[in-house]
């Protein structure tokens, strides 16, 4: 698989990244909705945003999956369309307010104007831990993007972040994101900002 090319470097970007989650637990399903708005060209420009539908279930306590399906809106790529069947399992580790997490996503996303598919897969390593008697949970998470169609890299994110707990189901998240990409052959770069909340109920 290909790799990028630190050494032929395109342009440094900087976007923010703002989302709202919801996740009604049935017990061991659950049900899921999001909705998301990416910023760049120095936060000035809307790059994209989405809305996500889904479920899930647990299967235990270390390992869960869930399906989804995800509208985009790409204005940055000349207002193109996706839509996107996700399918994902997570496993976890939790151990004295440490946890290790490892998800594997698989995206099938389908471009109408091309009338044309492509076929992701996201690996993702998360490590946090829950701070004793206090509402933040500090994390580190690093996602790689590997493209089935072309065998090649497609993407990282590299994360440092907390989350923030304002009560019962109530969570902001804050976080910092070194974003590299593939730009045309080169390796491009973004420094993001975001903030998330999510309602767990």
């Amino acid at each position: 698989m290909s790799v990028p090319r630190t050494s032929a470097q395109a342009e440094t970007d900087f976007g923010t990244w703002s989302s709202i989650q919801l996740v009604k637990s049935f017990g061991a399903p659950y049900a899921m909705a999001r909705l998301e708005h990416r910023s760049y060209d120095h936060a000035g420009s809307t790059e994209c945003w989405f809305a996500m539908a889904g479920g899930g279930y647990n299967f235990n306590r270390w390992l869960k999956g869930d399906l989804s399906y995800e509208y985009w809106s790409i204005p940055s790529a000349g207002d193109l369309v996706l839509h996107k069947a996700v399918l994902s399992l997570t496993q976890t580790l939790v151990r004295d307010g440490l946890s290790l997490s490892l998800r594997e996503k698989y995206e099938l996303a389908y471009n109408p104007d091309a009338k044309s598919c492509s076929n992701t897969l996201r690996t993702r390593l998360r490590g946090q831990y829950k701070v004793p008697r206090s509402i933040f949970t500090p994390y580190l998470m690093y996602e790689f993007f590997s493209s089935f169609d072309s065998n090649k890299w497609v993407r990282s994110l590299h994360y440092a972040g907390t989350e923030i707990g304002l009560g019962k189901g109530h969570s902001l998240d804050f976080f910092y994101m070194y974003h590299l990409y593939d730009k045309g052959g080169l390796t491009a770069a973004c420094h993001t900002l975001g903030i998330g909340y999510a309602f767990v109920f």
